[in-house]
């Protein structure tokens, strides 16, 4: 729990750092002073561009005709105070991060002593037992549908294409736990076999991954949307708990496509 909120944090952390990164650019082409706004008859508008010159405030009336000043005097107080409640938040933000970290129960687990581990129950379970666990809960080998062609992977399993020995392949060297061919229950009662599931073992989320290879063929084209559209409708959306790849007969399997997958959503 604590991984997902600490990534939760890291990720405001560098929008905020973001925003104040624009901050400094967009200050520096604002005019020199500040402004100074009233009411003249208590309705009309007035508004004054306050600079220091040789050591005394001097006060400029801005006409309507200049209002892109006053705009810009506006927004560069504004950004001054935003700067400073964003610099608070980052603050607040960081400290908040530091303190889960160091409170992280796994970490409290991990730094006991090899010989004292062996005596403890942890109270969150270690990386390794959690993977075990996962793999009791999805068991590979589901689909009962003859194989007309076998590719073995470097883990000894037969899959049904070259390509999804390619996928296997990458997962065994990238340390992602995967299955092959488990058994998904949608929301809407269906059962599906996707091709793999996996782990991302960091967040301790399962996702599942289809490879559809003969995105060329009209029909197994049209199929392929359907089966999507189902996974969407059903709890598991694509990007989120679905991972796709597709090839076609000019659209050779892309490698580097699967590589990026696995950085983004699995590491």
């Amino acid at each position: 729990m604590n991984d997902n909120i600490t990534r939760a944090l890291e990720r405001a952390i560098s929008e905020t750092s973001k925003m104040l990164q624009k901050i400094v650019r967009d200050s520096k082409r604002m005019p020199e002073g500040h402004l100074e706004v009233s009411l003249a008859r208590g309705k009309y508008l007035q508004c004054y561009a306050v600079e220091k010159k040789h050591g005394k405030l001097q006060k400029n009336y801005i006409s309507v005709k200049e209002r892109k000043i006053a705009e810009q005097l506006a927004q560069k107080a504004y950004l001054g105070k935003a700067k400073k409640a964003l610099i608070r938040r980052k603050q607040v933000l960081e400290k908040a991060c530091l303190t889960l970290r160091e409170t992280d129960l796994k970490q409290v687990y991990d730094r006991e002593s090899p010989e004292r581990r062996k005596l403890i129950t942890p109270l969150v379970s270690t990386d390794e037992q959690y993977i075990e666990q996962w793999y009791e809960e999805h068991k590979g080998g589901q689909n009962s549908f003859a194989k007309t062609t076998a590719y073995t992977t470097v883990k000894g399993e037969t899959v049904r294409s070259k390509s999804e020995k390619m996928i296997a392949d990458a997962y065994h060297a990238a340390g992602v736990p995967y299955v092959y061919e488990p058994t998904v229950m949608l929301s809407n009662g269906k059962t599906k076999y996707p091709d793999f599931a996996v782990l991302n073992v960091r967040l301790r989320k399962t996702m599942y991954h289809e490879h559809f290879g003969m995105m060329d063929d009209d029909e197994y084209r049209q199929n392929a949307m359907l089966k999507i559209r189902e996974y969407n409708k059903n709890g598991y959306p694509i990007g989120d708990c679905l991972l796709c790849t597709f090839e076609g007969e000019n659209i050779p399997f892309d490698q580097d496509e699967l590589n990026e997958l696995i950085r983004v959503f699995l590491l």
